[in-house]
């Protein structure tokens, strides 16, 4: 098969619907549904005691999920690079894709069996699911390559989130009806429903994988492929420290997307335990980003193609700064909605040229190695953020404070980001 073959028709359309696939469970099950019925469902109300053989834990529903959150990024940045390495070597990235998939398509099935008082089972699935998805995202970003070339390579990264958003918004529309019309689909009440849409995921998850198993192309092992995975990620970190912007921009990624990452995670759970608001208005206002994100992706690649990759990212960092300020003051539904479509506009589009800015500094041939080092960026991303909400929630009582703690991230991250490309002229 040709490269331009390879890189248009059934390859490319396949695997944006992975990115419909798996974009299920960031927002039914990280995002929207999930947070809320732990909120309010399965943590009881006020402070929440959880045993661990000789040792206790007090705290809240809020910092609780931030600590798992936190737990799982842990987990997958440690694991990533030599994943990433050990796929390059072989050139089976889409055997391990399926490997992960599956963990995060099984742990979103047991979800259904979460309930009052499940506090550590609930969370123990949530980290499972997260490393699965997260674990796939490696090999699923190593595939861009081969289906898109370095002129389009925004449009079509940025395609891959806007098919995202327009997928996960289909189910959390299902799902939203489901849990606000359970007679419908013969629920006792919204908690049944809730925990059958967990089940909803993993079926849509596993079904609009096969796309790409059948028809996105796997390219061969490239050089240095006999290597072992261990030299491949020492290689991989040592060629990073000699590659100035690429430096730069991991160390950008990692904090600015820290602040995306706190955001998509800690939302739902603020709105329900912090502002009581209701498990619907929470759903429906993160359906809203959904609907929002899909122009909004596309938008925001075409505009990368037309003023510049850096500049379309430093215009989403500064987004988000005033996105958390505004956060750090509301006090309505309508507020949350509000900032719900805000975020829709901004987040997919940031992420997506994220990726493609970063794909044309890896070299050729190690593709899953760089990328399991960009997933790095992006566990890393998800660990300190949402850390940083529950120890400041702890610490000072105030989840107003944890959401402006938020923002200094952005504002790191956009330093780290200037300097890059200024000497290589880039």
């Amino acid at each position: 098969m040709s490269p331009v073959d390879r890189r248009g028709g059934r390859a490319r359309a396949a695997w944006y619907l992975y990115d419909v696939a798996d974009s299920a469970f960031v927002t039914t099950i990280v995002a929207a549904v999930l947070p809320a019925y732990f909120a309010s469902e399965v943590c009881p109300p006020g402070p929440v005691t959880l045993a661990l053989g000789p040792w206790s834990i007090t705290s809240s529903a809020t910092a609780l999920w931030g600590y798992a959150a936190g737990l799982a990024a842990a987990l997958i940045a440690l694991a990533a690079p030599v994943l990433g390495a050990l796929a390059d070597a072989t050139g089976r990235r889409k055997a391990f894709l399926a490997g992960f998939a599956a963990v995060g398509i099984c742990a979103s099935s047991l979800l259904s069996l979460s309930g009052p008082g499940t506090v550590l089972l609930t969370l123990g699935l949530l980290v499972a699911g997260e490393i699965g998805f997260a674990g796939a995202q490696v090999f699923y970003n190593s595939l861009l390559i081969g289906v898109s070339g370095s002129g389009d390579r925004d449009s079509v990264s940025a395609g891959g989130f806007a098919w995202g958003y327009l997928g996960g918004g289909l189910l959390l529309a299902l799902n939203v009806l489901m849990i606000t019309k359970p007679s419908l689909f013969g629920f006792e009440g919204a908690s049944q429903a809730s925990r059958a849409c967990f089940l909803t995921v993993a079926a849509w998850w596993a079904l609009f994988s096969i796309p790409l198993f059948v028809f996105v192309p796997e390219e061969k092992p490239g050089a240095g492929s006999g290597r072992s995975p261990w030299r491949a990620l020492a290689a991989t970190f040592r060629d990073i420290l000699t590659r100035r912007d690429l430096g730069f921009f991991l160390l950008a990624f990692i904090l600015y997307n820290d602040g995306v990452q706190t955001v998509i995670m800690m939302a739902t759970v603020f709105g329900k335990a912090e502002l009581g608001l209701s498990t619907a208005d929470l759903v429906m206002a993160l359906l809203v980003t959904q609907i929002v994100g899909f122009p909004g992706s596309l938008l925001y690649g075409r505009a990368a193609r037309r003023f510049g990759a850096k500049n379309a990212i430093l215009t989403g960092i500064a987004a988000y700064v005033g996105i958390v300020l505004w956060a750090s003051r509301m006090q309505t539904a309508t507020e949350f909605t509000i900032l719900a479509a805000l975020v829709g506009i901004f987040q997919g589009g940031l992420q997506a040229v994220s990726r493609s800015f970063f794909s044309r500094l890896v070299p050729e041939g190690r593709e899953a190695e760089y990328f399991g080092f960009f997933s790095v960026s992006t566990r890393f991303a998800s660990i300190f953020g949402p850390l940083l909400f529950a120890i400041v929630r702890d610490t000072t009582g105030s989840a107003r404070s944890s959401i402006l703690a938020t923002g200094v991230l952005f504002l790191a991250g956009a330093a780290f980001l200037l300097p890059v490309g200024r000497r290589s002229g880039r």
